[in-house]
């Protein structure tokens, strides 16, 4: 039996840095929202102990077992003590290291088809557990919509869904190092902000989003090192957007419009060569990871 799954790209409404924790990350405050740009994996069941993932397009991230789809596989079989195999096909439409989520995507969507697969059975927290030993930004999206992630993101808030907005979301042929951008960003860590700001933005949510106050705290870091994703951003905000921002730690940015033609217009204004979305942001029912059943026989 072959099933399937679609887990959609998020983009980071707000970031905030707030120092280095013990074990090495960050401790951060984040407002994730998915977007209307998605992977899809395929998955059926193989001999014990065999794991084959194809990623089309080939090429675009490798598949061995370095892989996230791989590694929330062998997680899931080691954690469960299954001893099934999974055949994997990934098809990719999620730029590679943008900042908008897309291997933290894959594993996450790996988790909910396996535990389906293999009939594992692994409530919410379950998978949640799985999910944040892979990878940060993992467990969000197994909830999607709009969420408050804090810690190093991977404690999520489901957020009250927002009314849907029109997202231009552009990536520069360029790659931005995470790891340079926070040394970048150095001394300015805003530990000494006062947590109580987003916190209460969070908990009395209601209509649209203030966007006064959200914000990238790594955007001045990045756009000094990557000069490419300044000029996205000023394309952006040259356009009328609501608001224009980095997405993560980049390479991506993107823009949220209250009208179709100004977003269009924006998307028309970026270069030809770069990658260019015109889409909209999700709500949670939309974004949740539902699994289909594709067929009865194996997978091609």
């Amino acid at each position: 039996m072959v099933i399937s799954v679609a887990v959609p790209a998020k983009i980071n409404l707000h970031l905030e840095i707030l120092g280095r924790r013990r074990d090495g990350y960050h401790e951060l405050r984040t407002l994730f929202q998915s977007i209307d740009l998605f992977d899809r994996l395929w998955a059926d069941v193989a001999p014990p102990g065999e794991f084959e993932l194809e990623v089309n397009p080939a090429g675009m991230v490798d598949a061995n077992e370095d892989n996230l789809v791989l590694r929330a596989a062998h997680t899931l079989a080691e954690k469960t003590g299954v001893s099934a195999g999974a055949k994997l096909r990934l098809e990719k439409k999620i730029p590679v290291c943008g900042g908008l989520g897309g291997g933290s995507a894959d594993a996450a969507a790996a988790l909910v088809l396996l535990d389906r697969l293999w009939s594992c059975g692994l409530d919410g927290m379950g998978l949640h557990r799985l999910a944040a030993g892979l990878g940060s930004d993992v467990p969000f999206f197994l909830h999607g919509g709009l969420a408050l992630g804090i810690g190093r993101g991977d404690e999520v808030f489901p957020l009250p869904d927002q009314e849907p907005l029109v997202v231009v979301v552009t990536v520069p042929n360029t790659r931005v190092s995470s790891a340079e951008a926070y040394d970048r960003l150095g001394s300015r860590l805003t530990s000494t902000r006062p947590e109580g700001n987003l916190y209460a933005f969070a908990a009395g949510l209601r209509g649209r989003l203030d966007w006064r106050v959200v914000t990238n705290e790594l955007e001045d870091a990045v756009v000094t090192g990557w000069p490419e994703v300044g000029e996205g951003l000023r394309i952006l905000r040259s356009c009328g957007s609501l608001h224009a921002s980095l997405s993560g730690s980049g390479a991506a940015s993107y823009a949220v419009f209250d009208d179709p033609m100004a977003a269009r217009r924006a998307a028309a204004e970026l270069p030809s060569e770069w990658f260019v979305h015109v889409g909209g942001t999700l709500q949670r029912r939309v974004a949740r990871l539902e699994v289909e059943v594709v067929s009865d026989g194996g997978l091609r």
